[in-house]
């Protein structure tokens, strides 16, 4: 048995990179969880791994940008056997330009990816978790939210209202017994930052293990309260 046995779990932006490893380490801890992203594939693929390995796992393909399919994800978790312990929200989209020549559909849709989903899904899991006195939301950001970085403006704003948000929403909630916390990493080995800067350091980048780690020592560890929800994450060189 492990030690989110009997729980289930909500993965949002689970189809690859960090969120598919966030998957598969939920399910190895015992959780049901919901796989959800936009590309069917990614997470029906992530969703059958879970359960050849012996897990539970159910995949979701949605927007969570989009109000009903944000209310999707938390509803398919619902349906999990027992409670919904555990939102991780790794969903996002990244965009390198110089700001003259970012259009205001782009903008609007880095905006929609990285935080319209983060307060969609958040809300709808806020609504059991508040009922039952209980519960872990994790929204990743990125350290450019806080420290900026020349042509991801879009990125670095839509991220720094993530960290914002977080950190309202952790006052907000704590004293009612759901933990709120922000990761904010440097760049990750994902997918995602290899397709926006394929020739980045690769020394310079942070393992997805590494953020999982600390995502299950909070899910495994109820008691453990961040005294700040945002955590910076970089690599030591």
């Amino acid at each position: 048995m492990g030690h989110l046995s009997g729980q289930a779990a909500a993965v949002v932006g689970g189809g690859r990179g960090l969120g598919r490893a966030v998957a598969l380490a939920l399910a190895r801890e015992g959780a049901g969880v919901v796989v959800a992203s936009r590309t069917a594939s990614e997470v029906e693929a992530v969703a059958a791994e879970i359960t050849r390995g012996g897990g539970r796992a159910a995949a979701v393909v949605a927007d969570s940008s989009i109000e009903g399919d944000a209310e999707r994800i938390i509803a398919a978790a619902l349906l999990m056997p027992g409670p919904l312990e555990a939102l991780v929200v790794c969903a996002g989209a990244a965009l390198i330009k110089p700001l003259p020549e970012v259009s205001l559909e782009e903008w609007e849709h880095i905006f929609a990816m990285n935080t319209r989903s983060v307060f969609l899904t958040n809300r709808a899991a806020l609504r059991p978790m508040l009922a039952q006195g209980r519960g872990l939301i994790v929204n990743v950001a990125s350290r450019a939210g806080i420290t900026g970085a020349p042509n991801v403006a879009a990125y670095t704003a839509a991220k720094a209202a993530v960290i914002g948000f977080s950190r309202a929403l952790a006052l907000e909630v704590k004293p009612k017994g759901v933990r709120v916390a922000c990761l904010a990493p440097a760049p990750m080995d994902t997918p995602m930052r290899w397709a926006a800067t394929p020739s980045f350091d690769p020394l310079r980048l942070i393992s997805t293990d590494a953020v999982v780690d600390l995502i299950l020592y909070l899910a495994r560890h109820p008691q453990v309260t961040l005294e700040d929800p945002v955590v910076p994450m970089s690599v030591r060189l």
